[in-house]
């Protein structure tokens, strides 16, 4: 740990001064300090994955905790530096009362002797006692997703008892890390590229119960170990969040049921003690009107392909459940009518679930009519209406003298472009393709293809391409193109249900690498703008975007990626050169230029740190130090204009927000009362009419507008339920432009010119900074990197 990573979040063994020497930030009225961690600490938050919970004198954040007496989470890097703490904003608040709930809503059914297991399930969630993790266990056809199904329909989010709540289910199958944690940032509302992205979206005190099913399927055979990194990487952190409850689906002695080392109550569904005999054997006997060998029991799956198979079936009782369903399958396989038999190898050669009318276009199915006999003789289809074969041992030995995949292709794929009416056919070509190891660079370079298949299944296809590639030496067309650009887009194009809006994500991030590929996106997506450039980062995450004031780097923009301050031209994305300066603190949440050359980078504690480059002499213009002394509500956002007019801002956690003309003499003004209910979150200023205009961003979601001395001023944007997170202003040869993000990776963009024009923009991820350049292009910052975009009937910078 250098001293150039100075932080006043670590000292010694307790309270004190900082123990490494070094710049010491200001305290200014409003200061908001982090609670300082020991060494002993910052280990402890290494050993348990980068994030350690705060929680007051005599509670466990490890057990079960009231939202309100949780301050927040540490989080600190693979050294044990800490990065920041991320505050719980529940922190405090009392607990809500619970609704009185006359009677018991009623229970969807639950068959196959399963009400023990599923009473168990609702015991665990409404035990206040109750581990965090609840694994449910038991081997292949033992009914772990369909008890799991039950629960989420038992359970919805808006359910009248708190204590029944299941606010997202989701199924693992076949995802990798990336896939996983994109698909449940989608489905929880929040954005997020990675693990450390979600966990701190969900540091918001807000109460839910996740369900993962499919675990043991993760990866899809191309990467083994991801059940065991979804486990590890994602689960695990997310279950040190104090109210966030998980229920896995998750065999026992598997890596990744030991990478999930922390309290679990794990209900084995092979153990006799969840399922009700008499009932078992009562719905058993109801599947074909006569008695099925007892070995079947405890599987309802077993049961299923018993009733399935004729008389006479020998079971060993002593034998694993899987034995025994391998040697039932066995004898079903051999009672099947030769009719049955090729649609039955055509399914289980695609190694996974159809429904009906996609499994009778398969070559090799014989058509619809020899598919409708086979499904009789077949266990009943999932919740989704999808035939399977099992077991699944079983269907990989029949699928080794089935399809291969230029049959698949030549049967499935349209003649002409695809279209959303293809979904279903490309999906499946894409993850046969994945199952088989089949190249898929040809499949990739199709926009149309990779818009309209399913997000999940081109996820799968792009990383099973990338490692084809690596294997063979090459990386080359536009496969390595979607492939540089499927990062940043992913967590878009994963949770966008429309194509346009899909295409429009990979349009931004395909920018500048040449060819046609960005221009087919965005004809695709239908949208009146274009990116023109895309700076991308993946190692190093963008952290902060400014407009850069000094005249000596005039029209650039100072980006923060990793701990350096460096400066990109907006007309290309392309990095101008020099020396980057250097962050010291991670948890800064706000840049501003000065005119002089020095950078203001602003702490979450309010604290401002001046960086100065080596060629600048003599003091500072000390205009930003000058406001922040007027700002008693501590100040929570700055931002800073140059040229003539130039001035400084900031917003405070009051809502609030102050300016001042960065010029001798002058004094600094507010707004008469707040523009937000809470905390001001982003800002920016232009000089319009005469007259300085601030767009402001905040806690409340809402964006305002406000030029002093004038009277309130209408709203620029709509405001929505999420916090903003980025805005910026400009004076444009086509008009006034304002822009917003939010939290949820919305970003809109409005063109006050000769007519109102407004611009949505798919970019994939939250927005952590937005610059708008007197020429009129969006300069919009993710972590995953920068977009310069043009709108259509605004001037390019």
């Amino acid at each position: 740990m250098g001293e150039d990573r100075a932080s006043e979040l670590i000292v010694p063994d307790g309270p004190g001064e900082s123990v490494v020497e070094g710049f010491v930030p200001p305290r200014p009225p409003g200061y908001r300090p982090y609670p300082r961690m020991s060494r002993e600490q910052c280990a402890e938050a290494v050993r348990r994955g980068g994030w350690l919970f705060k929680a007051d004198e005599g509670h466990d954040p490890d057990g079960r905790v009231p939202v309100g007496v949780v301050e927040g989470a540490w989080q600190v890097d693979g050294d044990g530096f800490p990065l920041r703490f991320w505050p719980n904003p529940r922190y405090g608040a009392p607990e809500p009362e619970q609704p009185v709930v006359d009677g018991a809503a009623p229970l969807p059914p639950l068959h196959a002797g399963r009400r023990p297991a599923g009473r168990a399930l609702l015991g665990w969630l409404e035990d206040p006692q109750a581990p965090r993790l609840c694994r449910v266990a038991g081997s292949g056809g033992s009914g772990r997703s369909h008890l799991l199904h039950w629960l989420v329909a038992a359970c919805p989010p808006d359910h009248a008892h708190s204590g029944r709540r299941v606010e997202v289910a989701l199924s693992a199958a076949e995802l990798t890390v990336d896939l996983f944690v994109w698909r449940l940032a989608g489905l929880l509302g929040v954005s997020a590229a990675g693990p450390e992205e979600l966990v701190a979206a969900l540091i918001d005190g807000v109460p839910r119960v996740l369900v993962v099913t499919d675990l043991d399927r993760a990866g899809s055979g191309l990467l083994p170990d991801a059940a065991r990194r979804i486990a590890a990487e994602v689960l695990r952190p997310l279950l040190r969040v104090p109210w966030l409850r998980i229920v896995v689906e998750c065999a026992s002695d598997t890596p990744a049921a030991a990478a999930l080392d922390v309290p679990a109550a794990v209900l084995d569904l092979d153990q006799p003690q969840w399922t009700d005999l008499e009932a078992f054997t009562r719905w058993a006997t109801s599947l074909t009107g006569r008695q099925l060998p007892a070995e079947v029991y405890p599987s309802p799956a077993l049961a299923l392909l018993a009733a399935r198979t004729g008389d006479g079936v020998l079971l060993d009782a002593g034998a694993p459940l899987a034995r025994r369903a391998e040697t039932l399958a066995e004898t079903w396989w051999e009672s099947l009518p030769e009719l049955v038999r090729a649609p039955v190898v055509a399914l289980a050669s695609v190694r996974g679930a159809l429904d009906e009318e996609l499994w009778g276009e398969l070559p090799g199915s014989l058509g619809p009519f020899a598919v409708e006999q086979a499904v009789e003789l077949l266990l009943p289809a999932d919740h989704e209406g999808r035939y399977r074969v099992w077991p699944v041992s079983f269907a990989e030995r029949l699928a080794r003298t089935g399809l291969d995949h230029l049959s698949i292709r030549q049967n499935l794929l349209p003649e002409e472009q695809p279209g959303p009416k293809d979904a279903d056919r490309l999906d499946l070509v894409l993850r046969h393709a994945v199952r088989t190891s089949a190249p898929v660079d040809d499949l990739l370079a199709d926009p149309a293809f990779l818009v309209h298949a399913d997000p999940l299944a081109v996820g799968l296809a792009v990383e099973h391409g990338v490692a084809l590639r690596a294997a063979n030496g090459a990386e080359s067309g536009d496969g390595g193109a979607v492939h540089r650009a499927w990062w940043p887009a992913g967590p878009r194009v994963i949770a966008a249900a429309d194509p346009g809006e899909r295409a429009s994500a990979l349009h931004c991030w395909t920018a500048g690498e040449g060819g046609d590929l960005s221009e087919r996106f965005a004809q695709l997506a239908g949208q009146g703008w274009r990116a023109g450039w895309a700076f991308a980062r993946r190692t190093d995450p963008v952290y902060l975007i400014a407009r850069h004031n000094a005249p000596s780097h005039e029209g650039q923009l100072a980006v923060a990626v990793g701990w350096d301050i460096g400066a990109i031209d907006p007309a290309t994305g392309r990095p101008s050169g020099g020396s980057p300066l250097r962050l010291t603190d991670r948890s800064t949440v706000a840049l501003a230029t000065g005119h002089d050359g020095s950078t203001y980078a602003l702490r979450h504690s309010g604290a401002v740190e001046e960086i100065r480059p080596s060629e600048l002499s003599g003091p500072s213009g000390g205009g930003m130090r000058r406001l922040l002394a007027s700002v008693d509500a501590g100040a929570t956002a700055i931002a800073a204009r140059g040229g003539e007019q130039r001035a400084v801002a900031a917003g405070d956690a009051a809502g609030g927000v102050h300016l001042l003309e960065d010029r001798d003499g002058t004094e600094a003004v507010r707004s008469d009362a707040p523009l937000h209910d809470g905390p001001v979150t982003a800002l920016d200023l232009a000089h319009h009419g005469g007259h300085h205009l601030l767009i402001t961003g905040g806690a409340d979601g809402r964006v305002q507008a406000w030029m002093p001395g004038r009277g309130p001023l209408s709203p620029p944007l709509p405001a929505r339920d999420v916090p903003v997170t980025a805005v910026a202003v400009a004076t444009t040869p086509g008009g006034l432009m304002c822009a917003a993000g939010w939290a949820d990776g919305q970003v809109r963009v409005v063109l006050a010119g000769a007519e109102r024009v407004t611009h949505d923009l798919a970019i994939g991820a939250a927005a952590v900074g937005l610059v708008i350049t007197d020429g009129g292009r969006v300069c919009v910052a993710t972590a995953a990197g920068v977009l310069g975009i043009d709108l259509a009937g605004a001037a390019r910078a």
